[in-house]
């Protein structure tokens, strides 16, 4: 059984906190194995992150290594056949890098790694900061439209999977422009993402009616990771808001892992 992973699930086994069960197989993503090479906490900490690195290659199953946009454009069209991009290959040779140091007697991320986290960090957390504030900065209108012209109870009851896959299929779109290339609508396997968009879904309708509720910054790795579970897979999260999110549907508690 294929099990796809957030990142924190290898600092839990990194730390001892979790031991996964045999015949599973516990699959990284490119997506949130970045995390590892774009969060300062890695220099702060680089006999933990050392440690997480090889928990990958020691008790996980490998990674999809390929970015979620690309992966849902690979399950939905043949002619998008590569399996490994070019930031994959160049986090696994700063991986090897890694683990070939010896930090046990001077634990300090070397400087021109150093330099680079801190960089990657400070973009990474910009962007996703930005995106959170563009979010949250329409929700107070969206929430007042809502309880004068629909009702939270019948906002909540609504169909909104057209307009989650309407969303997803912009995103794909601008994905794809920048190599000067374009899909249509009904040549995507929406099937191979029917967690994300009922997930999305789900999230959009509790965001939008959640008087204290914000979008976070780190939201944007725990949600777009999802995109990697296919139907026959499970997910395996330590977040309890997207654990939760998961759990609370009928439709998609099957796909979380627990023991």
């Amino acid at each position: 059984m294929k099990v796809i992973c957030d990142t924190n699930v290898w600092y839990k086994i990194a730390s001892g906190k979790f031991v996964p069960p045999p015949k599973i197989e516990l699959v990284a993503t490119e997506f949130s194995v970045y995390e590892f090479v774009s969060t300062e906490v890695a220099i702060h900490d680089v006999q933990l992150l050392q440690k997480a690195i090889k928990s990958i290659f020691d008790v996980g199953s490998g990674m999809i290594s390929v970015d979620p946009f690309y992966y849902f454009l690979r399950n939905s069209l043949d002619r998008f056949d590569f399996d490994e991009s070019v930031l994959s290959k160049n986090m696994k040779r700063t991986f090897n890098d890694l683990l070939r140091m010896d930090f046990s007697k001077n634990p300090v991320i070397p400087r021109d790694i150093s330099i680079q986290v801190i960089r990657e960090s400070r973009e990474q957390r910009e962007n996703r900061v930005q995106y959170a504030e563009s979010m949250n900065s329409i929700l107070p209108e969206k929430r007042k439209r809502i309880n004068l012209k629909i009702g939270k109870e019948e906002y909540l009851k609504g169909d909104q999977s057209e307009l989650v896959k309407d969303l997803v299929y912009k995103w794909t779109t601008n994905y794809l422009k920048t190599n000067n290339d374009a899909v249509e609508f009904d040549q995507l396997n929406w099937g191979s993402i029917e967690l994300f968009l009922r997930a999305t879904e789900n999230f959009y309708k509790k965001l939008d009616t959640t008087k204290e509720m914000k979008f976070k910054p780190n939201d944007v790795t725990d949600w777009l990771n999802l995109l990697y579970v296919e139907p026959g897979m499970k997910y395996l999260t330590f977040d309890n808001r997207w654990k939760n999110l998961i759990l609370e549907d009928p439709k998609t508690k099957d796909y979380l892992f627990h023991q």
